[in-house]
C-alpha cells in the first residue's frame, strides 16, 4: 500500500510540472470506488482521469482517458465526457472456510457530466462506469459515482 501511496504521489507530482494553470483537478468520488480522484487536461477535450480508493472494502486503482464533448448542453458550464481506460481491484474474498485473495482487472468506460463553476476553479462530477472484468475471469460489473474537484 505504501508503495502504491508513493508512486502516486510521484505521478502527480511529475504531471504538476507539466501541464498549464488550471488544467489539473484534485478531489474525491463518492460511489463505487469511493476515494481520491485526479484529472489532468492535455488539451481542451482531452483529459486523463486516475483515482485510488476503496471497493467492496478493498483497494481500487483506475486510471481512464476522458474525450469531453462542450456544446452537447445549453450551459456552457456542463459537459459531456466519454472515455475508455482500466481498473485494478486488489480483492479478498472471505468464506468462513477459506482465505483466498483474488485481484481483478477491468477495462472501464466512464459516461459522465461534469458541471465547472465558472467563478471558483471547482467541478462536480457524476459518472456511470461499465467495467468488463477480464482477469481472473470474465464478468460485468457497473461503478460510478459522485465528486468533486479543485482545479489549480
Amino acid at each position: 500500500m505504501k508503495n502504491i501511496f508513493l508512486l502516486c504521489t510521484i505521478f502527480l507530482l511529475i504531471a504538476s510540472s507539466l501541464f498549464a494553470a488550471n488544467n489539473i483537478g484534485a478531489g474525491f468520488i463518492l460511489g463505487d470506488p469511493s476515494g481520491l480522484t485526479a484529472k489532468f487536461f492535455m488539451g481542451k477535450s482531452d483529459a486523463i482521469d486516475i483515482g485510488i480508493g476503496e471497493s467492496a472494502d478493498d483497494l481500487y486503482i483506475y486510471a481512464d482517458y476522458l474525450r469531453h464533448f462542450h456544446g452537447v448542453f445549453p450551459i456552457n458550464e456542463l459537459v459531456l465526457y466519454l472515455g475508455v481506460g482500466g481498473g485494478f481491484h486488489d480483492w479478498e474474498k472471505d468464506n468462513k472456510n477459506d482465505h483466498e485473495e483474488e485481484n481483478r482487472i477491468d477495462i472501464r468506460i466512464p459516461v459522465g457530466l461534469e458541471y465547472t463553476f465558472t467563478k471558483v476553479p471547482i467541478g462536480i462530477f457524476l459518472e456511470l462506469v461499465p467495467a468488463l472484468r477480464i482477469v481472473p475471469d470474465i464478468d460485468f460489473d457497473i461503478r460510478g459515482g459522485l465528486g468533486a474537484r479543485y482545479y489549480f
